[in-house]
């Protein structure tokens, strides 16, 4: 029977199988901005959430990218950071 390791010293070890091929990821990343990002769990009306998609369609079209859903509400609250300075 194999010992028995915690998981945050299995954590610290040298990556085995896949996560030595794929870089794990905590709850806060960088983005392509190099910036740190920070996961937060927001609640938004059903009219905000097609406006966002409509955006993202919008965007889509005319550029040929489709920017992600979080690129759009950090681009709002930034704006609204703005406002409020």
């Amino acid at each position: 029977m194999p010992k028995r390791v915690p998981l945050s010293e299995r954590k610290s070890s040298t990556p085995k199988g896949v996560d030595a091929v794929i870089q794990p990821t905590d709850n806060e990343t960088v983005d392509k901005n190099e910036k740190t990002v920070e996961k937060v769990t927001l609640y938004i009306r059903p009219e905000q959430v097609i406006a966002l998609e409509q955006i993202q369609l919008q965007t889509r079209k005319r550029t040929g990218k489709k920017p992600k859903k979080s690129e759009l509400v950090q681009e709002a609250l930034d704006l609204l950071i703005e406002k409020y300075s």
